[in-house]
């Protein structure tokens, strides 16, 4: 419920076409021409009957499904999946001016939820924690910021400058964005990613040496007072163990690993809105949806695992103590199949352009972020994949231009003015 505020904001300050860039995804083929309109009609029609016809399956033998939690699942995951799929983009659909203004947007409204909080006075890290830098989106939302601020620098460090980068403040905007929420395994998945500019920017090995410098203190410190209660249980760490109630599912229910479970059956965000989970832990804060209820699959394998720590909190209350994550979340409710082909969809649009870093940078990120923690049912990330998409598109563009114009202007020599040729007399 978050977006329409942000978007107005964006309007507010002057950005229209920010605003429409914003709202690419969300009209989707109607912006773009009519023979692309078609194919991802079809596409987006194959895709949601396919969806609904696993969860009928389930259904049919046997097995208690939530078709409220599987609509809402959808509805998540659409950002993600149209941009994963390949929608076509609109003409005026700007990449990279809709990061830059989602992180100043993000940067400004995390400062307003700190002045509430006291500062200058009452600082982050020491006064209260850090989460408070939630841009805006309350309760959970400085994960969000986390990532909106990863993808602020894969555009910095991918785009073209005049000068050099740290003279650039969007650096620092997008810099602090990432860093001061210490969401910490986004961090971690963050630098997998930036780190696929090491070969074009060597400078930023030693920029990442400083930083990491500066934080792995903390980090360190996070890591001793992390609540270890669930790896003593059950003698796994919980990112560990999420893969191990992959396998215990598809032993118990073997057409899961054929097929999954169904959108919202396991451990995405609308599963977690109708689990016991939500109800003792508070683990989403939403209000009692009508007909949205847990399925047998959760209710079998996830939920017990957590409501073993019913009387204390703080062992499953971090990121990190969760034991799912988004390819563990995909892995059961879509199934294998499906889990591979979103990973060759992604990685056939952002990995394979040889020159594209930002690409690269991208599908790192996706797999890194989501062995970790779940971001596919994140509609600002979902946002950001087209923002991406858009830009590797232009990148690849601008190639093939570069490529004519070389092979035009081999064309226009004569043989006898070619390098190397003999000269006719």
């Amino acid at each position: 419920m978050k977006a329409p505020l942000h978007l107005f904001i964006a309007v507010a300050l002057g950005l229209p076409r920010v605003a429409a860039s914003y709202a690419a995804y969300v009209s989707g083929p109607l912006l773009a021409v009519r023979w692309v309109t078609q194919r991802a009609l079809v596409t987006a029609v194959l895709l949601v009957g396919y969806l609904l016809l696993v969860l009928g399956l389930n259904a049919a033998i046997g097995l208690k499904v939530s078709p409220v939690a599987w609509l809402f699942e959808l509805a998540l995951l659409l950002p993600f999946l149209l941009a994963t799929f390949g929608l076509p983009l609109a003409r005026n659909f700007d990449g990279r001016k809709l990061i830059r203004i989602l992180n100043v947007i993000v940067f400004v409204m995390s400062f307003v939820t700190l002045v509430r909080l006291g500062f200058p006075f009452q600082i982050p890290y020491v006064h209260y924690l850090p989460d408070a830098f939630d841009g805006g989106f309350g309760a959970g939302g400085a994960k969000t910021v986390t990532v909106i601020g990863f993808f602020g620098l894969l555009e910095l460090f991918s785009g073209r400058r005049d000068k050099p980068i740290y003279q650039d403040y969007f650096l620092y905007i997008a810099g602090i964005n990432f860093i001061i929420p210490n969401f910490i395994l986004g961090i971690v998945a963050g630098v997998c990613g930036l780190a696929m500019f090491a070969p074009k920017n060597r400078s930023l090995i030693l920029a990442g040496a400083v930083a990491a410098v500066a934080i792995t203190p903390y980090i360190i410190l996070r890591t001793e007072t992390k609540n270890s209660s669930f790896a003593e249980y059950y003698k796994y760490d919980p990112k560990l163990y999420a893969y191990k109630l992959v396998g215990d599912i598809y032993l118990d229910q073997p057409q899961t690993a054929l097929i999954g479970a169904g959108l919202g059956q396991y451990a995405g965000e609308a599963a977690i809105w109708a689990s016991p989970i939500n109800q003792v832990f508070g683990e989403s804060r939403v209000g009692n949806i009508p007909y949205l209820t847990s399925s047998d699959v959760h209710l079998k394998h996830l939920a017990p695992t957590m409501l073993r720590f019913r009387d204390n909190v703080y062992a499953i209350e971090s990121s990190s103590n969760k034991p799912y994550s988004g390819i563990s979340v995909l892995l059961v409710e879509g199934g294998l199949i499906f889990t591979l082909l979103i990973v060759l969809l992604l990685y056939n649009r952002f990995w394979r352009h040889r020159l594209s870093y930002i690409g690269k940078a991208c599908f790192v990120f996706f797999l890194a972020m989501n062995l970790l923690d779940n971001q596919l049912d994140s509609p600002w990330y979902g946002t950001l994949l087209f923002a991406v998409a858009e830009i590797v598109q232009r990148e690849k563009r601008r190639a093939t231009r570069r490529t004519s114009l070389r092979t035009k202007k081999l064309a226009g020599v004569g043989p006898a003015m070619l390098p190397g040729s003999p000269v006719l007399i």
